[in-house]
């Protein structure tokens, strides 16, 4: 786990990241489907929340932590750790419905969009913020023993995290172009670093696997193997390969193993779970003017909480077939790219 220290001065620390939209974003209101033109801090925090959660998946202290750094409602309600503010201009020239750039690949007769496969779901229909829109993030954290954990979820967040939908998809990637304010040289490397494996390797010893998407001895890290001059060429080459990895897991029109990628499955109603969030997350970098694709598995039980909804599963088993479907998954994707971890 990533746990830098902050400088230690009374009152308020400060520091503000400036991101670069590096794939389209596609961000809506507060009902999640209404198109939006401003990246909100709600949105935001959401997935800090979600990234933190993922670095910390044995935590026996995992509520309790968590509610002290992002706040809580309820009987033991306490404020958020930190306050976040967002900065921007004018978004309007950067939004769009533009058709996504074309990288075809063929079933049957048709020829089809690997980026339109990919954001399935959210385009056609919504606008999106084109690559190239800029923002800054201005993050004040309280001083105390929870300032180093707030620092930490940036650090994940800025790494593996997009927002928007489709973000596990790879769109909704950014860049951090510049960081700066109360933090230290080893901060700002950390905010502005490319996933690695030392990230990994730390979890070495954490071989449970956890009721939700966390960092543990089975994650894993894959990597293009060049880097590309263009977003799209970089998220299309990931796009073929998560899926024709996931086509090469069983014969054509048999479902029973995709399912456990993500549910439900437009050709099979009847899917084990109403639904489900694939494992895989698709995010885009960009260093020195060049475009580099990772994705990252995050192991997870399958049916956790689930007895009451599906009662006839035996959720053991599932969970058992969860984890060699996704080893599977993992050794077809290291044919199509680099294996970091």
């Amino acid at each position: 786990m990533i746990l830098l220290k902050l400088n230690k001065v009374v009152g308020m620390r400060q520091f503000i990241l400036t991101l670069e939209v590096i794939t389209p974003m596609f961000i809506a209101g507060a009902d999640g489907k209404t198109p939006d033109d401003i990246v909100r801090p709600p949105s935001i925090k959401g997935a800090l929340r979600f990234w933190w959660r993922a670095a910390h998946g044995f935590d026996p202290l995992l509520k309790q932590n968590e509610g002290e750094i992002f706040g809580q409602a309820g009987e033991n309600t306490c404020k958020s750790s930190f306050y976040l503010y967002v900065q921007q201009g004018d978004t309007r020239p950067y939004v769009c419905r533009d058709p996504l750039p074309r990288h075809s690949y063929k079933i049957k007769k048709y020829t089809l969009n690997i980026l339109d496969y990919l954001a399935y779901g959210a385009f056609p229909g919504r606008s999106y913020i084109k690559p190239g829109f800029t923002f800054q993030l201005n993050v004040k954290i309280k001083n105390g023993l929870r300032a180093a954990g707030v620092l930490e979820a940036w650090q994940y967040f800025c790494r593996f995290g997009a927002l928007g939908a489709r973000s596990r998809n790879g769109f909704g990637s950014f860049t951090v172009k510049n960081a700066e304010g109360d933090l230290n040289d080893e901060q700002k490397e950390a905010l502005m670093a490319l996933p690695g494996a030392s990230l990994l390797a730390a979890y070495q010893n954490y071989r449970g696997v956890p009721g939700f998407s966390a960092f543990c001895r089975e994650a894993r890290l894959f990597k293009t193997r060049q880097n590309y001059d263009t977003w799209d060429a970089c998220l299309a080459e990931l796009g073929h390969a998560y899926r024709n990895s996931r086509l090469s897991l069983e014969p054509p029109h048999n479902y029973n193993l995709r399912q456990y990628l993500g549910a439900p499955l437009n050709k099979q109603p009847q899917s084990k779970l109403d639904r489900h969030a694939k494992p895989y997350f698709l995010r885009l970098h960009k260093q020195k003017g060049k475009y580099v694709g990772f994705i990252l598995y995050l192991p997870s039980r399958y049916c956790v909480g689930r007895k009451d909804e599906r009662p006839q599963l035996d959720l053991n088993k599932e969970d058992q077939a969860f984890i060699r479907v996704c080893r599977q998954m993992n050794e077809a994707l290291a044919r199509y790219l680099e294996v970091i971890y």
